[in-house]
């Protein structure tokens, strides 16, 4: 096994030991779980840049890294949900994003299309919600109105993001039927 799906195997062991520490420590021990947060961010670019830079992308890791991203990303919003109610509406658009880009990359497959690696847009949004829920777990008690802030920052972002895929499916899907 590549080193880079080794750690992308890491980044999904990390996801209950980050739901542990965040619902099970105290609130002063927020740092635990924001380096969980950290350290799970990092190896996913580590992978990446390793994967890429020395040729080791594989046929495993390309199923691999995505599900790790989106397991880890949701588990985090829905895990920082719980005590955060606000941050429910955030947690929702989320997972609906996910689902419908599921849907749609379900559909590029079984018309026989290649799917293409993440965009520019797809990570922006990315680094934004690790940013973001950094700041929230990492802070607790923060004043409403900066979770607030923060939320619908990521919102956008991720909405951005999906309109852009949006748009990309829409046209993968015209060049192809003509």
């Amino acid at each position: 096994m590549s080193i880079p799906n080794i750690l992308s195997i890491f980044r999904i062991v990390l996801i209950p030991v980050f739901i542990v520490c965040y619902l099970m420590l105290p609130d002063e021990m927020g740092w635990v779980p924001a380096l969980v947060l950290v350290v799970s961010g990092a190896t996913d670019v580590v992978d990446g840049y390793i994967a890429r830079h020395f040729n080791m992308v594989t046929q495993l890791g390309k199923v691999l890294d995505p599900l790790a991203d989106k397991l880890t990303l949701a588990a985090v919003v829905i895990t920082v949900a719980i005590n955060i109610p606000m941050l429910i509406p955030l947690a929702v658009i989320y997972v609906a994003k996910e689902l419908l880009m599921l849907i749609g990359g379900l559909l590029i497959v079984k018309s026989g299309i290649k799917i293409q690696s993440s965009k520019w847009f797809g990570k922006l949004a990315t680094v934004v919600f690790y940013i973001a829920m950094f700041i929230i777990i990492l802070v607790p008690g923060l004043p409403q109105a900066v979770t607030v802030f923060l939320a619908a920052l990521v919102a956008v972002m991720v909405l951005f993001a999906f309109g852009m895929y949006v748009n990309e499916f829409v046209k993968i899907k015209r060049t192809n039927h003509k």
